[in-house]
């Protein structure tokens, strides 16, 4: 076998050996779901790069990196960017660069009670779904990313029944907008007449 192909078959089995709980074990949807999941979201209007997000269950010894790039709307949203959990998260490590702000962010939080986050997570809420009432855990766990490096945690499944778990305020960290010019340049074409008429809204999130 040559060596591509041995890593190729180790990466398959080390993917699977990561998974999560198949549809045989344990049901994606409806009020026991086994689904989890995290989400990155920004406001409309102020989109963002997330250059790392590190996630890390100290109980479980357990870190990963979920792979995020361009943020968009909408503020409050269980559609961002999203990876699916390995087991409780307990503390997040992101690094973001803000589009309009022209900024970089970086934010450490350590969730308070994270046990009782996830008991949480698990009661049903109910929300509308082609005209009938649905019932479904919180399975989302929602950071959302505002002008002036808040940060703001929810869990919901959708974002009328959403609880505010937490409130952060990232530290500016070094920048190098350069390196973000060509996506810069889409963000200003698409939103670039917003933020003059506008401004940049800093408080309010």
């Amino acid at each position: 076998m040559s060596i591509k192909r041995w890593i190729i078959c180790l990466s398959v089995f080390v993917l699977l050996g990561c998974s999560e709980p198949t549809e045989s074990e344990g049901s994606r949807h409806g009020p026991n779901s086994t689904y989890r999941n995290i989400n990155v979201v920004a406001p409309k209007h102020y989109d963002v790069w997330v250059d790392n997000f590190f996630v890390e269950s100290l109980s479980e010894n357990i870190g990963w990196r979920a792979p995020i790039g361009t943020v968009s709307c909408c503020w409050k949203k269980p559609h961002g960017a999203s990876a699916e959990w390995q087991t409780m998260p307990e503390v997040f490590l992101i690094r973001w660069f803000a589009f309009a702000e022209q900024q970089s962010y970086e934010a450490l939080i350590r969730l308070k009670k994270p046990d009782e986050i996830e008991e949480k997570m698990k009661e049903v809420a109910e929300f509308e779904r082609f005209g009938e009432m649905v019932e479904r855990p919180r399975y989302n766990l929602v950071l959302g990313l505002a002008p002036g490096g808040t940060v703001v945690l929810w869990i919901m499944n959708r974002g009328e029944n959403a609880i505010e778990i937490g409130r952060y305020q990232g530290k500016k960290i070094e920048t190098h907008p350069e390196h973000y010019r060509e996506i810069t340049e889409r963000y200003n074409r698409d939103h670039g007449q917003f933020l003059q008429e506008n401004g940049i809204q800093l408080e309010g999130w």
